[in-house]
């Protein structure tokens, strides 16, 4: 399947990609037009338009609902940043339709900025966190926001809670690797303060002259993840030598330790290396 956004002479377009569940994807352009595809249904169909387009969005789902917030710099003023964070809901759409409509949410105390790290906390918290804004909570249940602390989260992009260790697996927030690696958020919630990361380990040892560009973490169920990362590797001598761009996914398993099942272990099964084309710039791991 093959998506494109519309385009003009001067801007071309641009799409999002968000994960609506485990078969459904949310694709949206720079115009706030969505569609969702059915992954196992193959199938396409449209959606609601969002209320304002979203240029750098993240989301998590609570419940029956799609949280999708803008962490865009471009939301800039008061008007631009009402809108910049939405539920998507599956319902009545009052014309006597089940649908996927969009519910407007309170916009984020915080100055608006690329959210480093964010997380479903408590079944209900939905929290986000910044390098210069500290870290940030909103309550579903309640619809309001609050501060948790003028301190990063230690991980980057989306913890994933595995209710079966009761912890946050995630990727570390180090800039040279991006270990994976667990949290207890609940005990950060209790303390206030940051969440220190635990069981360390390492998945895989790139190519020498191989940069990493971006990771990803998807939990895929049962102890079980799949890690993404991207790599650029270094030209050659020659001046119209290409960067070449690699993405390599890698899956674990982690498990208890030993018959006292005392610590985790991580068992790395298998890697693939995929390469890819020297135009693709965006990268969407679902």
């Amino acid at each position: 399947m093959t998506f494109y956004a519309p385009s003009s002479e001067d801007c071309s377009g641009r799409l999002q990609f968000l994960l609506l569940d485990r078969n459904k994807v949310l694709d949206t352009d720079q115009m706030g037009q969505a569609s969702i595809y059915d992954a196992g249904l193959n199938a396409l169909r449209t959606a609601a338009t969002l209320s304002r387009p979203k240029y750098n969005p993240i989301s998590v789902a609570v419940g029956q609902r799609l949280y999708v917030l803008d962490s865009s710099r471009r939301v800039v003023g008061a008007g631009d940043k009402e809108h910049c964070f939405e539920a998507l809901v599956y319902g009545p759409d009052g014309g006597g339709y089940d649908d996927w409509r969009y519910s407007s949410l309170p916009s984020p105390p915080y100055r608006p900025g690329d959210i480093d790290a964010y997380a479903v906390v408590g079944g209900s918290d939905v929290w986000v966190s910044s390098e210069d804004e500290g870290t940030y909570s909103f309550d579903t249940v309640r619809g309001t926001w609050s501060k948790q602390g003028d301190w990063p989260l230690s991980f980057r992009g989306l913890a994933e809670y595995v209710p079966e260790y009761k912890l946050w697996f995630g990727l570390s927030s180090s800039e040279s690797s991006n270990l994976f690696c667990t949290f207890n958020l609940a005990a950060a919630a209790r303390r206030l303060s940051p969440p220190v990361p635990r069981n360390v380990w390492e998945d895989l040892c790139p190519p020498k002259g191989w940069l990493q560009d971006t990771s990803s973490l998807v939990h895929l169920g049962s102890g079980r993840f799949c890690i993404a990362r991207f790599f650029c590797d270094e030209p050659g001598d020659a001046d119209d030598d290409p960067w070449k761009m690699f993405a390599i996914l890698t899956v674990v398993e982690v498990r208890l330790r030993g018959k006292s099942g005392k610590g985790l272990q991580m068992v790395r099964h298998k890697s693939e290396c995929y390469s890819l084309p020297d135009n693709n710039l965006n990268q969407w791991v679902l």
